[in-house]
């Protein structure tokens, strides 16, 4: 067998510690494949950026990266720190929420591993936030505070992580924020419990905010949820966790290349569950469609 060889960029810490586990499992599952990969691991936050750049800046055809939705997120900036590139992303989900791959249909990494060694690939959008590329979505509100509490708990892994963070936030930090949102079609302002710009369906391992949303098609899904009180917010997540959602009165559902938000309050905003910021008053996201290679 001709061994092809590979740069694997692993977060130990990803999943709660399963980066660190996984591994040496991931390696030798490649190589048993055909795929010679020669790990690195990161050490510190955004360090897979600097690791995935140097690889696409060597030449590499293609960076394989072994983490979950924020390694991902430090992997696609990563890829495309110096602009368009044709080297192909893969990607071993080992993460707590690995929603992302999820649109790939990527739900096991033996899976993902054998679809690497198999060698073909896709275009799939990404989306920009500022400085930022992120390849799921952005979330301003009530989703960003959820993520931002769920980055500091270290003692569960998987949707329940998001579930208590989700409860914490409603108990001791919910707001609704007044704002303007600027889509391709216009414009709404009013106070909001959520927006969602989404490039992919799903967010906190089991939420499908985004139903409707493909990785090619060109188009950002933005999903604004009105300013709900705390009990509304509650009989509208079962629907949420279903994707049946859209339907309901409080909630707007848009398609748009780019948005714009501004407020008057600061907001927190993530992106693919990374914080990008604890105090924007201004938001600018695009799609940009096409922009990356993905092995799947």
């Amino acid at each position: 067998m001709t061994m092809r060889k590979a740069v694997l960029v692993v977060n130990p810490c990803a999943g709660r510690g399963s980066g660190a586990r996984l591994a040496p499992e991931v390696v030798r599952e490649l190589r048993r494949l055909g795929v010679d990969a020669e790990m690195r691991l990161t050490a510190r936050p955004r360090h897979a950026v600097e690791l995935v750049a140097k690889a696409v800046a060597d030449g590499a055809s293609e960076v394989l990266v072994a983490g979950g939705d924020g390694t991902i997120f430090e992997a696609v900036n990563g890829m495309l720190a110096a602009g368009p590139t044709r080297c192909a992303l893969g990607i071993v989900p080992i993460g707590t929420g690995n929603d992302f791959v999820k649109m790939l249909g990527l739900t096991d990494w033996r899976i993902a591993c054998e679809r690497i060694a198999a060698g073909q690939s896709r275009a799939v959008d990404i989306g920009r936030c500022g400085p930022h590329h992120f390849a799921n979505g952005v979330g301003v509100g009530f989703d960003a505070q959820v993520a931002h509490f769920a980055n500091g708990i270290s003692w569960l892994s998987g949707t329940p992580v998001y579930a208590l963070a989700l409860l914490k936030v409603l108990t001791f930090d919910y707001r609704r924020p007044q704002l303007r949102i600027e889509h391709d079609g216009g414009a709404l302002e009013q106070r909001v419990t959520l927006v969602a710009i989404a490039n992919g369906r799903c967010y906190g391992g089991a939420f499908h905010v985004a139903p409707n949303a493909a990785l090619d098609d060109g188009l950002l899904e933005l999903v604004v949820a009105e300013g709900l009180s705390r009990t509304r917010v509650l009989g509208l997540l079962p629907k949420v966790l279903k994707g049946t959602h859209l339907d309901h009165p409080a909630v707007t559902a848009l398609r748009s290349r780019r948005v714009r938000i501004a407020s008057s309050t600061p907001l927190v905003v993530h992106a693919d569950g990374e914080i990008l910021d604890l105090a924007a008053t201004s938001v600018e996201v695009e799609l940009l469609p096409g922009a990356l290679r993905v092995l799947c």
